[in-house]
């Protein structure tokens, strides 16, 4: 049962939910594994229909993701509705999965800032060399970039959130932006090889499979926005348009 004694502000918009649920989702990390796994594994032809496999599985996982929110309209998203319908003890397992996924991903995004740094910025913010793990160099410079990072967006969410919403607006409207007008310009700048459609010397079935199971982790996104339900200023039955929309 949902808890009359908490009241959450409600300031999510339906943009806002939308763009939360972009940058929560697809990130950088969707490009740099898109180009750097997904081509290596299953060429250009694999790696689209996979692709569609998966988004096949995501509408299917953003279905549920709002029904659910729709149902129970309370933050904590798949352990209320574990709780909810198959009780605590299940609810408990379910919380543990979840806070492993999100220690998954913890450090890709803390990471992702020293390396654009070291794209736009060169080597400004590497000095104070501190060790080398798997082959890469950490520097002092670049982890207290990350921390500032961190730090800066965890005091914006806990006391400006409309800040934060705007901003997350804003930055998913210009990721998408960029996403379309380089696929754009790439298919109209000519010059583009689909050859080999797939690797070669591995079956195409087994490249399309390998693709399409890992690709529906980005179920992040909506797992995340589930958990602002209460902070909806709209009615929830929207949350399908816009998860699918996403």
């Amino acid at each position: 049962m949902m808890n009359s004694e908490r009241q959450l502000q409600k300031h999510l918009s339906p943009l806002a939910v939308w763009a939360y649920s972009i940058g929560t989702s697809v990130g950088w990390g969707s490009l740099v594994v898109t180009a750097n796994t997904y081509l290596v594994q299953g060429g250009p032809a694999g790696s689209v229909i996979a692709l569609m496999i998966s988004t096949l599985i995501m509408l299917l996982i953003a279905w549920n993701y709002s029904y659910m929110t729709h149902c129970y309209p309370e933050a904590g998203g798949a352990y209320t509705y574990t709780r909810e319908v198959f009780g605590y003890d299940q609810a408990f397992l379910t919380a543990w999965f979840l806070s492993m996924t999100y220690l998954a991903v913890l450090w890709a995004n803390a990471t992702s800032l020293p390396l654009f740094s070291r794209i736009f910025f060169g080597n400004l913010f590497r000095v104070g060399k501190l060790y080398t793990i798997f082959g890469y160099d950490v520097y002092l410079g670049e982890a207290l970039l990350s921390m500032a990072a961190l730090v800066l967006v965890g005091l914006l969410c806990m006391r400006h959130y409309k800040i934060t919403d705007i901003l997350m607006i804003v930055l998913a409207c210009l990721f998408t932006a960029g996403i379309v007008i380089c696929f754009a310009g790439a298919w109209l700048g000519g010059g583009r090889s689909f050859q080999p459609a797939y690797v070669p010397d591995s079956s195409a079935l087994s490249q399309i499979v390998k693709i399409a199971v890992i690709s529906p982790w980005a179920f992040i996104g909506f797992e995340s926005v589930s958990h602002g339900a209460e902070e909806y200023n709209f009615d929830r039955s929207k949350t399908r348009a816009i998860l699918l929309i996403s």
